[in-house]
């Protein structure tokens, strides 16, 4: 079953890296930061900035977006000054050790593990929150992302040495995600060497509440994430 899985996200990946729903990038401008403009000109209003390594998630897909403008925020950013995170040197592909419940991606003086351990229903508080349409899962609190159901596993740990330099992920950063899989092409890492700047990206979820999350680890420190859309219908573990 496993291999059959791994086959099929084989065949889905490109679909995936293409940004067929939204994709991750970061703010590359030479000026340091990128102007936000009220309208899809240069000549329009500007009304913020966004520094460099500004990490977004939006429609970057030109079928999708055949603009060259990215509604950011309050207004709109070129997107020639972004750089999708996919475009940085990928670290561990192809190399990834996996056991049942982990996998590690290391290379290039970086190593990344994530493991996840089966979801013990006793020592959590879980509870409904009731909508128009539909009821939200909430467990400790926090609603619960990937199931709608009571979840099978979640996080247990996400482990990142970057040259001999342990770094500090927050138990916050992944404690409200469930249904994780551990399979190479649900995890990947990029490197932004020049920078210093380390994404974590990964796949999860069941079905129609499949998500995706990215991780940013900037000069060894943790950052920010950034979760994105569901991936339904085209990606049911």
């Amino acid at each position: 079953m496993k291999h059959l899985l791994i086959l099929f996200f084989l065949l889905t990946t490109n679909a995936f890296a293409q940004g067929f729903f939204g994709d991750y990038a970061v703010v590359k401008d030479k000026n340091g930061y990128v102007n936000i403009r009220a309208k899809e000109n240069v000549k329009s209003k500007i009304v913020g900035t966004l520094p460099n390594n500004t990490l977004v998630y939006e429609f970057l897909d030109e079928e999708f977006n055949p603009s060259n403008w990215v509604h950011i925020d309050s207004g709109y950013v070129h997107k020639s000054r972004l750089k999708m995170i996919s475009e940085f040197p990928s670290i561990g592909e192809g190399k990834e050790k996996e056991t049942e419940n982990s996998i590690t991606l290391a290379e290039k003086g970086i190593s990344v593990t994530i493991s996840t351990q089966k979801f013990d229903k006793t020592k959590h508080k879980i509870t409904k929150k009731k909508h128009k349409y539909y009821e939200e899962l909430i467990i400790d609190g926090k609603s619960a992302q990937g199931t709608d159901f009571i979840p099978e596993n979640h996080y247990k740990s996400i482990v990142v040495n970057i040259n001999g330099k342990n770094v500090s992920i927050p138990k916050s950063a992944y404690d409200d995600l469930y249904q994780v899989w551990v399979y190479p092409y649900n995890n990947e890492v990029y490197y932004d060497k020049e920078d210093d700047v380390l994404y974590i990206f990964v796949r999860c979820g069941d079905g129609a509440n499949s998500y995706k999350v990215c991780w940013q680890i900037v000069k060894g420190e943790y950052k920010t994430r950034i979760i994105g859309e569901p991936l339904w219908p085209y990606i049911i573990p």
